[in-house]
């Protein structure tokens, strides 16, 4: 059961000659007790649509212009300011990936995840610090450091912290941006356990962001590949990861991963992502991409049904090779019905 779904939504940012549209008609859904993927280079639009998910929108100067956003099928972009204040953090929370710059460095840590904790279950100051205890020991940190302020406390540490802000008030969703991306990659995967740990604890749905294709895979069952503000391709994670169909998907897993697609040596992107004011509705990876034709410069994007009816892509000439793939199946199977009726006569009788 769907419990989140973005549907076309948009989110830009004011500029004197125009907008800059970060986010471009994005759709997709977290299911229940899902981890969703959303992967893509820095500047595609993953934490943008995050920030619009929480409505942070104001506080970053970004305006969201269309689409919808809906929890549990209630209009996220409808609620008033109690509303919101218990969709924040109660209902959906979020996990920076900065955690020294979301935490308050002039409150302890244990004071920060108490405050969430009476704040959006109604604990009182006892109950709730029975309850930050119990976090902290479920989180492999000791009691006694709940009376550190942030500046005192490792990257990994606080991150870790981060994380039992987040599920302090046991959330339907947590949404973690970059969780590992200021960790080395022992701790990067202790985390990622971690966030496992979480989900099966907690029973909550996880949207995570990343650009590290490793922490993707390991953790999603299904993922959406941004760029430039576009969801490109959406599916499982065995169909992206084994099958990708978009040039740009096939790009990053080659760059990210030499193995998961079949080359000879490991291949960069080049180029960068285009500036998005005032962005054009054809493929936006033309400039970066080896199979471009004139077709891609000409003719509007939109989304088409890959190898099954859950992996999508964003990609015309992906989509015109397999219709003609299939043109070709179905007069394959027509020549072979129509064949000589005496044949078919004598296969009956054999």
């Amino acid at each position: 059961m769907a419990l989140l779904e973005v549907k076309e939504l948009v989110t830009y940012f004011p500029h004197d000659k125009g907008r800059v549209q970060v986010v471009d008609h994005v759709s997709f859904t977290v299911n229940e007790r899902e981890c969703f993927g959303i992967i893509g280079e820095s500047g595609c639009g993953k934490s943008m649509t995050a920030t619009s998910i929480m409505r942070y929108t104001n506080e970053v100067g970004a305006r969201i212009a269309g689409g919808e956003i809906l929890f549990e099928g209630r209009d996220v972009l409808s609620f008033n300011k109690k509303q919101l204040q218990d969709y924040r953090g109660g209902e959906v929370s979020m996990i920076m990936q900065n955690p020294m710059s979301a935490l308050d460095p002039l409150f302890t840590v244990g004071d920060q995840l108490i405050e969430t904790i009476r704040r959006h279950t109604g604990a009182n100051k006892k109950e709730a610090y029975r309850k930050a205890e119990e976090i902290f020991t479920f989180l492999g940190i000791p009691t006694d450091r709940m009376k550190a302020y942030p500046f005192e406390l490792s990257g990994g540490m606080l991150q870790r912290i981060a994380g039992g802000i987040a599920i302090g008030a046991d959330p339907k969703l947590i949404i973690a941006d970059e969780p590992t991306t200021a960790l080395d990659a022992t701790v990067q995967l202790q985390y990622m356990q971690l966030l496992k740990k979480i989900q099966r604890q907690t029973k909550a749905a996880i949207l995570l962001i990343s650009h590290d294709i490793r922490v993707i895979q390991m953790m999603c069952s299904r993922i959406a590949v941004m760029y430039a503000g576009q969801i490109v391709e959406e599916g499982k994670t065995e169909d992206i990861m084994n099958k990708p169909i978009h040039p740009y998907t096939k790009a990053l897993l080659s760059a990210a991963n030499p193995h998961a697609v079949k080359v000879d040596r490991i291949s960069t992107i080049n180029g960068q992502p285009p500036f998005l004011l005032n962005p054009a509705s054809t493929c936006r990876f033309t400039d970066r991409c080896e199979h471009c034709t004139k077709k891609c410069l000409e003719r509007n994007t939109q989304m088409y049904v890959g190898s099954s009816i859950e992996h999508l892509h964003r990609c015309i000439l992906m989509a015109e090779e397999n219709e003609k793939n299939e043109e070709n199946a179905a007069d394959r199977a027509d020549e072979r019905s129509s064949e000589d009726p005496g044949t078919e006569e004598r296969k009956a009788a054999v």
